[in-house]
């Protein structure tokens, strides 16, 4: 039982009507179910019950020869307390609990405070009635979950910082790529073209070009001159290399199987022919035909590392946006929270598709979207909304494929209104798929999951972008929907070996109520 309502039961929360004797005659307080003392007007103790005696370390039972300030960390807090008791009397208020802090047997002790003053007929104050229940146990777990919520702020507050820092990294790191892009710019590339604009099978197909190429030079390097002179330019081991690089050059995509590798391969080979030219001797084979060599085997490698740059310039832009959303993530509950109002549906997607944009020109994938005429709105934070349009558009880009070397993967949004007031903005792709299970165990909302199939081909991912849309959603009264199919018709069922190996068009619709 609380001490306030200890009063309210006994009767303590009155005034007595007579001298301390037929107070205590009346009230019988040795019994009440917390601690209840009687103090003169100087504080010196006139009774208290077991509760107090339990509470205040004193002895069972006999006279107490002390005064409740004694009691008291700050030995004037007593006299603060009796004057706002004598305070809250004169403007008929009860006196509001308080939470003191006590030292009894060189402890802190916190208790519920309550006191009330006690004057005889005339008026005249005799003393004061506490009652104090000991709420030691709830201050101190009150303190530490307050102690454990502010390090967790804080340390959020860090781990937001830290992400910044990165972030701040990491667009360093892309502006020190995107200069070393330039500086590798291919031939045959116009200086007023990006070489973003140019799709990677046009540069791959270049490469390829390149490759042919050296293996002529180097067929035209093996024939120059006799077998003696070509001996004295170099070593026959040196020579034997060369001519294995010419079948290696000219037919690298039948014997390297891993499309990832190719290019790697071509570098090394590359590398080893210009170490060898540079290593012919002088005057014993035609300049020319050294130089030619040379020459294809700097644009071979310069071919190769652009579009590397470029792959790298990718992932970290890519990189870029997930720590961004992780970050607002993971802050989003301790910074200050941003004021609800209408908004324009179609700005809230052109500001995802503006963050996004050069992620997509990177994976070359085209963003298909076209602003509506009449403008739906909705109600809610511009911050959270724009993330969660953003975290879907990102995986949509991340998650497609292309349908052949012709055309480009895309990703298709668009925006509806019904009758019934709900605005519905849907991503589509078609790439990835997501299998019958994680959407109907909702796998793909707890957080940190990714998909069974997400993760080929190295795809980067937190496993939040589904669930914080979610949340988003959620909070501003919608819903998240999510659908994936097979791209064309099939009678294999999810069981088969084959069912998610091909490309599915997969839909992701975020519902909001639509504004006034």
């Amino acid at each position: 039982m609380s001490a306030a309502a200890v009063f309210t039961q006994y009767g303590l929360a009155m005034s007595s009507d007579g001298p301390n004797d037929r107070f205590l005659r009346h009230v019988d307080f040795m019994h009440l179910p917390v601690g209840v003392y009687v103090v003169a007007p100087d504080g010196y103790f006139l009774g208290c019950n077991e509760g107090a005696r339990s509470i205040l370390g004193l002895p069972a039972e006999g006279p107490v020869e002390a005064r409740i300030s004694d009691f008291h960390a700050d030995p004037g807090r007593y006299a603060e307390l009796a004057a706002a008791a004598d305070d809250a009397e004169k403007r008929g208020r009860g006196f509001e609990k308080s939470i003191e802090r006590l030292r009894v047997g060189g402890r802190d002790v916190y208790v519920e405070d309550y006191l009330k003053p006690l004057r005889d007929e005339s008026g005249e104050l005799t003393g004061y009635v506490g009652c104090m229940v000991d709420v030691t146990d709830e201050h101190r777990s009150t303190e530490r979950s307050d102690a454990l919520a502010h390090q967790v702020e804080e340390l959020t507050l860090d781990i937001g910082r830290i992400l910044h820092a990165n972030t701040s990294t990491l667009l360093m790191v892309n502006q020190t790529l995107t200069a070393t892009a330039a500086a590798l710019r291919p031939e045959g590339v116009a200086a007023d073209v990006e070489p973003e604009e140019v799709s990677p099978e046009q540069f791959q197909a270049q490469v390829a070009r390149t490759a042919r190429q050296l293996a002529q030079a180097l067929e035209r390097l093996l024939a120059a001159g006799d077998a003696e002179r070509r001996l004295e330019a170099l070593p026959a081991e040196a020579w034997q290399a060369l001519e294995e690089q010419i079948d290696q050059l000219r037919d690298y995509e039948e014997r390297i199987r891993v499309e990832e590798m190719r290019n790697p391969t071509l570098r090394k080979s590359a590398v080893a022919v210009a170490d060898a030219c540079r290593a012919v001797k002088p005057g014993w084979l035609p300049r020319q035909v050294i130089r030619d060599a040379l020459r294809l085997a700097m644009e071979l490698q310069r071919l190769i590392c652009f579009l590397d740059v470029q792959n790298t310039r990718t992932t970290v832009v890519q990189m870029d946006f997930s720590l961004r959303a992780l970050r607002d993530f993971i802050t989003s509950e301790v910074r200050a929270r941003e004021s609800a109002r209408r908004l324009s549906v179609d700005v809230l997607v052109q500001e995802a598709v503006s963050q996004l944009a050069e992620f997509a020109k990177g994976s070359n994938v085209e963003i298909i979207w076209r602003e509506r005429g009449d403008r739906a709105y909705v109600h809610g934070t511009e911050r959270d909304l724009i993330r969660a349009f953003a975290n879907l558009l990102h995986n949509a880009i991340k998650y497609s494929w292309r349908r052949d070397r012709s055309k480009s993967p895309w990703v298709a949004i668009r925006t509806s209104e019904s009758e019934e007031g709900t605005v519905s903005i849907e991503f589509e792709t078609w790439g990835v798929p997501i299998t019958e299970d994680e959407i109907d165990d909702g796998l793909i909302f707890q957080m940190g999951y990714r998909g069974k199939w997400s993760t080929d081909r190295g795809r980067l991912g937190t496993g939040i972008g589904l669930t914080d849309a979610q949340r988003v959603a959620t909070a501003h009264g919608g819903s998240l929907e999510v659908e994936s199919k097979p791209a064309q018709p099939t009678v294999s069922k999810p069981e088969a070996e084959d069912y998610y190996r091909r490309p599915f068009l997969t839909r992701v619709t975020l519902r909001l109520p639509a504004a006034d």
